[in-house]
């Protein structure tokens, strides 16, 4: 199944709401604690939240480190200086629901103290899912969100991703990360864990099946393709994204293309210890409130100009490093 992610909770306000253990007053919730998450079910399971929480932490963590403090020292913060939790240690809350009711519930709530315009709250109802501003928490209908019934629709990949793109937003006490950070750690989390990327921002097919004359064969990305090989082919055919596409890309003019080389760019900037350092130190701006941007991205990686990035980058993507 392909996945939308909201877009509400990723780049909306920043929220006034205080302690984690009190997101939603008057609902009543089934809790499980594992070491860096506490996950929160109404009417379901805590499937597969509490399959995936601790290897969604292990990925992310290994790439920025400093997630430990923020969580076991209760050393996290949200962009508006708050602590996440009273005392140590914070978790981060997962929430489930199985019916499109008690989801909208939820989202009335949210909206109400975020300041969510009607188009917002449209949005998320229609692709069940959102993150809360303050990269605390993320909310799931595991039903159909526009029904009132239950269900149990499996919810793997949007929660590998949102979650993975939340603790870097919390990581970075930022709500100005840019796009394509988000976006591709997401990819980038999803894609280790699963070995695919699921959660699309626009309808792939649809937008292939409008391009259809423009297409080649075996360059086509999915939910159900390997994305670095058909990225591979993509490069080695010269079919690419320059680093400025990849920077600037819009959800609203985004495509399969750019959103498969938004992974591959994020994916290139981690690809080893040494690579993780310097993004970690991309992450360390936004933390101090300074911006990422081209300028900022090549000094930080040591690249003369966009050129000198693209070219190792590119030959990166054509190797079997890629994978």
């Amino acid at each position: 199944m392909n996945w939308k992610a909201a877009l509400v909770g990723l780049f909306g306000g920043v929220s006034v709401v205080g302690a984690q253990d009190s997101h939603f007053d008057g609902f009543k919730w089934r809790e499980k604690e594992t070491d860096h998450f506490l996950i929160r079910a109404h009417g379901t399971s805590h499937d597969p939240a509490s399959k995936l929480a601790e290897k969604i932490w292990t990925v992310c963590v290994d790439a920025l480190p400093g997630l430990t403090p923020d969580f076991e020292k209760n050393e996290f913060e949200t962009p508006s200086g708050s602590k996440g939790a009273k005392e140590a240690p914070f978790r981060f809350c997962i929430y489930l629901v199985d019916s499109g009711a008690d989801f909208r519930e939820l989202v009335k709530i949210d909206a109400g103290r975020n300041g969510w315009d009607a188009n917002s709250v449209r949005l998320t109802h229609q692709v069940g899912n959102y993150v809360d501003p303050n990269a605390r928490y993320t909310v799931y209908c595991k039903g159909d969100p526009m029904q009132s019934a239950g269900g149990d629709r499996d919810v793997s990949a949007i929660v590998a991703h949102s979650t993975g793109s939340s603790l870097l937003r919390g990581r970075a006490r930022s709500a100005k990360i840019p796009f394509w950070m988000q976006a591709g750690f997401g990819y980038y989390v999803e894609h280790m864990i699963f070995d695919l990327c699921r959660v699309h921002y626009l309808d792939f097919e649809a937008y292939y099946e409008a391009q259809k004359a423009e297409i080649k064969k075996g360059e086509t990305l999915g939910a159900d393709e390997d994305w670095p090989s058909v990225l591979r082919k993509m490069c080695k055919d010269e079919n690419r994204c320059s680093l400025g596409d990849v920077l600037t890309a819009q959800i609203l003019t985004l495509s399969p293309k750019e959103s498969g080389y938004i992974f591959a760019l994020t994916y290139f900037l981690v690809r080893d210890d040494a690579a993780k350092a310097k993004y970690q130190k991309l992450v360390a701006m936004l933390r101090d409130g300074d911006t990422v941007n081209e300028a900022s991205l090549l000094e930080t990686y040591g690249y003369a100009d966009a050129a000198a990035l693209e070219a190792e980058w590119y030959e990166w993507m054509e190797s079997r490093a890629f994978k």
